[in-house]
């Protein structure tokens, strides 16, 4: 599920036009002040990724929000 969920994620930032960094900036927009937070939010992202692991529902939450898509696109396709 993890993986799906990461793999649907990539394609829709492809359909999108989007970069991780760009969907970095967007999920944790407020949240930091200085690029070096900004670098530390991002490389969390990137170890979630990697990994195969399922980020903070409220991760998922502001992804949903911010790409504007249905919750069930980051698990179906």
């Amino acid at each position: 599920m993890n993986e799906r969920f990461w793999e649907n994620l990539e394609m829709i930032l492809a359909e999108k036009g989007l970069s991780w960094a760009e969907l970095a900036r967007k999920i944790f927009q407020g949240q930091y002040v200085y690029p070096s937070e900004f670098h530390r939010l991002y490389q969390k992202l990137r170890h979630y990724k990697s990994n195969h692991l399922m980020p903070q529902a409220k991760w998922v939450e502001r992804i949903v929000f911010v790409l504007e898509i249905d919750y069930e696109d980051l698990f179906r396709r």
